[in-house]
């Protein structure tokens, strides 16, 4: 199970997430699914940004800082529980599946 440990950083361009399973830093494989998930998360609230796989337990969004809200952290949870528990949101988790990486 995949969960979120915080902000890790924010920078002008991106913020950064650490994502851990268990005590370890989460498989970039998982975070290659959480990004497709969060990015069809943005469009469908007609949201700014593209997250993407950044390294093992790193997720990214690539936004300007100014441009981002508190509805793309929420982006980040929304994603992560529908790739913990797919049989909750199962058209979201199979839509993702058909994503390009």
């Amino acid at each position: 199970m995949l969960r979120y440990k915080g902000t890790e950083r924010d920078e002008p361009e991106r913020s950064v997430f650490r994502i851990l399973e268990g005590d370890e830093p989460a498989p970039e494989e998982s975070l290659f699914r959480v990004a497709r998930i969060a990015d069809l998360l943005l469009r469908e609230n007609k949201l700014a940004g593209r997250f993407r796989a950044a390294g093992p337990g790193t997720l990214a969004l690539e936004l300007a800082a100014g441009e981002r809200t508190f509805f793309h952290n929420g982006i980040v949870f929304a994603a992560l529980d529908a790739f913990n528990d797919p049989v909750k949101n199962p058209t979201l988790t199979l839509q993702a599946g058909k994503e390009e990486p």
